[in-house]
């Protein structure tokens, strides 16, 4: 009897022993499935084995390995090597590709969805540029700032020396990133090697590798004197081509060492020459950087277009 209840009491245990491991599985795996993100961007590594009307088909290997891409107005496509804008009508069959596309997906074969980046070709060293869309931002006390993506799975730092302007990385920006290393923690971290913010809908582009200013889709002729310069933690613009561009009437008071921009509507801005306060109708703005005089012109930091005159500016560290 005392055997029969021994071996009732030991069933007894495993059972319970096996529910639990059983129960702790299961929390794990629920644990698992709830801090996993649902990716933003997917993507697939190929060549393009077919160029359609506005689409393309691509395969490799990568979140599905055969996709065919709908390519949109908004849609991205550059140079692996340097991130230049690269012409749909450039592309052609048999071109190696990284193309990052939205994860809605259709159920048809091949899965058809919409292109967010191409980035095409193969660099003559080292890897090619990925694509990411910032999500999160840090700003480090030696200037540079470190990126979290939209996927939660790579953490990119970006120094000044590498990209002239770190500052305007921001939340939401898409980026080329370029990188040696990458380690295997969660998320992933690595130091860029070469990074290009891409172009937003903006009111003036700044395109530092070129050394160029770009307004209305056109590239203003800047005189010898009308320089970009980099100053501590920001890019230093020249006053008077940009603002003439912008349809501002631009008077200097030499006495008072000040810089009127006016319009129809009257002064809309001043600017005083080694003061950080920058009239904005009749109220002031207190900026990092003061505005300088080099070689006659009259140099202002870019957040005075974007904090002071309300434009969208974008800064690139590439060429054209």
């Amino acid at each position: 009897m005392k055997r029969i209840l021994s071996a009732i009491l030991a069933i007894t245990v495993m059972v319970s022993m096996t529910t639990g491991f059983a129960q702790a599985a299961g929390a794990v795996a629920a644990a698992a499935t709830i801090e996993t993100p649902v990716p933003k961007v997917i993507s697939t590594k190929g060549k393009i084995a077919e160029i359609g009307d506005n689409r393309i088909r691509v395969a490799g290997k990568g979140s599905y390995n055969e996709i065919v891409l709908h390519i949109q107005e908004g849609t991205y496509i550059v140079d692996a090597e340097d991130g230049t804008h690269i012409p749909f009508t450039d592309l052609k069959t048999g071109d190696a590709v990284t193309a990052y596309y939205s994860p809605v997906v259709t159920r048809s074969i091949p899965p058809q969805s919409s292109a967010i980046a191409l980035v095409v070709g193969t660099p003559e060293t080292g890897n090619p540029g990925q694509y990411m869309k910032v999500a999160a931002v840090e700003q480090r006390p030696d200037g540079s700032v470190r990126v979290l993506c939209t996927n939660s799975e790579r953490l990119v730092t970006i120094y000044p020396e590498i990209f002239a302007q770190p500052a305007a990385i921001k939340v939401g920006s898409e980026l080329i990133v370029w990188y040696d290393i990458m380690t295997m923690s969660m998320p992933a971290q690595a130091g860029a090697t070469k990074a290009v913010l891409l172009p937003v809908n903006a009111d003036i582009r700044v395109h530092t590798g070129a050394g160029t200013i770009v307004i209305d889709k056109k590239e203003l002729a800047l005189g010898e004197n009308d320089i970009l310069k980099t100053n501590a933690n920001t890019i230093m613009l020249p006053l008077r081509v940009i603002a003439e561009s912008l349809g501002y009437t631009v008077v200097w008071n030499g006495e008072a060492r000040t810089v009127e921009l006016q319009n129809g509507m009257g002064t809309m801005s001043t600017v005083t020459i080694g003061s950080n306060n920058y009239g904005r109708l009749k109220m002031a703005v207190q900026l990092d950087t003061a505005p300088e005089i080099v070689n006659g012109t009259t140099l202002v930091p870019v957040e005075f277009f974007t904090d002071v005159l309300n434009l969208t500016v974008d800064i690139n560290d590439s060429h054209i």
